[in-house]
C-alpha cells in the first residue's frame, strides 16, 4: 500500500521539533512492505494547499495525520491546532478515497473528543509504531480491527471503540527513518529568536534512549502517551544510532535525548553516558533532566559524555507549588542542583510554571525574589499557567477552583492560572518586570509591547472564542459514546507482511 504521512506540527519554539514519532511509525510502515511519503507542514505556510498539491499529484490509499500538541500549550499566546487537522481531514476526503488515520501525541490524549471532531475513518492512540502496521495489514488483508493495538474507530452500532494500546512495543527493535525528514531542519540557523544564549542553532539530531515514566507530576499525561513503565534502549545501541546518524547527515553537529527525564532512573541514564565516554563519542548533545536524582558524579559524568546542555523541569520555585505539583523535591534541592550545574562546563535551564494551584500573588513575588538571590543559570524558561488535561490531578484542581466546570472537556485548550494572580495587576506588573529585566529570563517576547494584564484578558478572550468555534463546529457532528472496553492485548512485535 502506499501511505502519506502529514506531519501537522507548527511549533518553532524554541527551535523546531524534528518529527521523531512520525520517523518511528515510518519505519514500521516500511519495514512491514508499504512504501511511505512525508509532508511536513512546519514548513508550508498554506498548509491547505500543499496538502492538495500533494493528494492530487500522487493517488495513496491511506493518509495518516500525526498531530504532536492539541496546542502550544501557552497561555499567553494560546494556538489551537485542531481546527487545522480538522479541515486537513476534510481536504483528503475531498481529493481522494483514501482512508483517513489520526495518530500522534495530541491525538492519542485526547481520542475520542478528537475522533468525534476531526472525523477520520481511524485513530491509533498511545504508540503508533505496531497499530499503525496492523492497521495496513486489516486493510490489505481483512481480519479483525479488534486486534489492532491502540485503534479507535466508530463501530456498526455508532459507539467509540478504542483498542488497549500496546504499551510493550520493543523500543530496541526498530529506528526512526530519519531520511524522511526535510533537510530544512538542518540548515544553519533554523532556530527561533527564543535561544537566548546563541545567535543561531547549529543542526541538531533527536533520538529516544527510553519511553514511559515513572514519575506523577500533576498536570502530566506522560504515562497516558507513553506508559507508566520504562522500556530501554540497550546503551551500546543508543552510541551506535547516535553514531549512524551523524555519519549520514553531516550537517548535523549536535543531538539531543528527546526522553521527557533522561535521569530518571539514574542508573540507565548513568550506563547510556558511560558508554558515550568508552566510545570517546565526541559530539555536543543535550537533554531533560528532573532535579529528583542529581549527583555530583552524574554531573561529572554528563560532561565527561560531551553534554553541554540540560533543561531542568523544575516546575516551580516555592516549596508549597513543588508539594502541589507533586514533583518530589523541595526548594533546598533546586539550589543544591543549580549549584552542582553553575560549577561545572554545562549550561543549565530552569523550565517553570507561573501562578499554578495554590501560588498566590504572595508566593509569585516570593518565588521571584528566590529565584533572583539563590540561583544562576543559563536560562529560565517560564510560562504563565499550566494546560489542564484528562485524568490528571490538576483537571480535579481546576474544577475545584472554578477554573473550569464538571464536563468542560480538555479538548478546546484550558489553564490553570490562580484566579488570583490574575486579578492583580500589581503583580502581573512585577512578574513583567522581573522576567524583562534579565536578558536570560523568558516568559513571551510580546511583552516589551504589552502589559501582562492586557495580555491575560485577551488570553482568556482568545480561548473562549475557540470553544466558541468548536462548538460551532460540532454543532452538526454525532457526538460519541464509549463502547464497553476490551481487554488489554500481550506485548506486541514489530513483524513483515507477507
Amino acid at each position: 500500500m502506499r501511505v502519506l504521512l502529514i506531519s501537522t506540527n507548527k511549533i518553532r519554539v524554541p527551535r523546531p521539533a524534528l518529527p521523531i514519532g512520525m520517523a518511528y511509525v515510518g519505519a514500521a510502515v516500511k519495514k512491514a512492505g508499504h512504501e511511505v511519503d512525508v509532508l511536513d507542514l512546519l514548513w508550508e505556510s498554506r498548509e491547505l494547499k500543499a496538502v492538495r498539491e500533494k493528494l492530487t499529484s500522487t493517488t495513496y490509499d491511506v493518509v495518516g495525520i500525526a498531530v504532536r500538541n492539541l496546542d502550544n500549550l501557552t497561555f499567553v499566546d494560546p494556538i489551537f491546532f485542531g481546527p487545522l487537522t480538522e479541515k486537513i481531514v476534510r481536504c483528503v476526503r475531498k481529493y481522494t478515497s483514501a482512508t483517513v488515520v489520526l495518530g500522534g501525541s495530541g491525538f492519542s490524549v485526547e481520542p475520542m473528543a478528537f475522533f468525534e471532531y476531526a472525523q477520520p475513518d481511524y485513530g491509533i492512540a498511545g504508540e503508533g509504531e505496531v497499530g499503525m502496521a496492523q492497521l495496513l495489514q486489516y486493510l490489505e488483508c481483512g481480519g479483525s480491527r479488534d486486534d489492532v493495538s491502540g485503534l479507535c474507530y466508530v463501530d456498526d452500532e455508532g459507539h467509540f471503540v478504542h483498542n488497549p494500546p500496546n504499551t510493550g512495543f520493543d523500543l530496541g527493535s526498530l529506528e526512526p527513518d530519519r531520511s524522511l525528514y526535510d533537510p530544512r531542519y538542518f540548515e544553519e540557523g533554523v532556530s527561533a529568536a527564543s535561544d537566548l544564549t546563541r545567535d543561531t542553532q547549529p543542526a541538531i539530531e533527536t533520538l529516544q534512549t527510553k519511553r514511559g515514566c515513572k514519575l506523577y507530576c500533576s498536570y502530566c499525561i506522560i504515562r497516558k502517551t507513553e506508559g507508566k513503565g520504562n522500556r530501554f534502549k540497550d546503551p551500546v545501541a543508543v552510541v551506535d544510532e547516535i553514531k549512524r546518524a551523524m555519519f549520514e547527515n553531516p550537517e548535523v553537529k549536535e543531538f539531543e535525548i528527546v526522553d521527557a527525564t533522561f535521569n530518571f532512573p539514574l542508573d540507565y541514564a548513568a550506563d547510556v553516558c558511560n558508554e558515550m565516554v568508552k566510545a570517546k563519542l565526541d559530539v555536543p548533545w543535550y537533554c531533560q533532566l528532573t532535579p529528583n536524582t542529581v549527583t555530583p558524579e552524574f554531573v561529572e559524568l554528563l560532561a565527561a559524555a560531551g553534554c553541554i546542555r540540560v533543561d531542568l523541569g523544575t516546575d516551580a520555585f516555592t516549596d508549597e507549588a513543588l508539594s502541589d505539583l507533586m514533583k518530589g523535591f523541595d526548594l533546598a534541592r533546586v539550589v543544591e542542583v543549580d549549584r552542582m550545574f553553575t560549577q561545572s562546563s554545562i549550561e543549565h535551564t530552569h523550565c517553570v510554571f507561573l501562578g499554578g494551584p495554590g501560588e498566590t500573588p504572595a508566593a509569585l513575588r516570593e518565588s521571584i525574589t528566590f529565584t533572583e538571590r539563590y540561583l544562576n543559570p543559563a536560562q529560565i524558561y517560564a510560562n504563565l499557567g499550566i494546560r489542564i488535561l484528562s485524568g490528571t490531578k490538576l483537571l480535579k484542581q481546576a474544577v475545584k477552583a472554578g477554573i473550569m466546570e464538571e464536563d468542560q472537556g480538555t479538548f478546546v485548550p484550558a489553564y490553570y492560572v490562580e484566579p488570583d494572580v490574575l486579578r492583580d495587576d500589581d503583580t502581573l506588573d512585577y512578574v513583567r518586570n522581573a522576567y524583562l529585566g534579565h536578558r536570560n529570563w523568558y516568559l513571551w517576547w510580546g511583552l516589551r509591547g504589552q502589559d501582562l494584564q492586557g495580555r491575560a484578558r485577551h488570553s482568556a478572550d482568545t480561548v473562549a472564542e475557540m470553544r466558541r468555534e468548536y462548538a460551532y463546529v460540532m454543532a452538526d457532528k454525532p457526538r460519541l459514546r464509549p463502547a464497553r472496553p476490551k481487554a488489554k492485548p500481550v506485548a506486541l512485535t514489530l513483524g513483515t507482511s507477507a
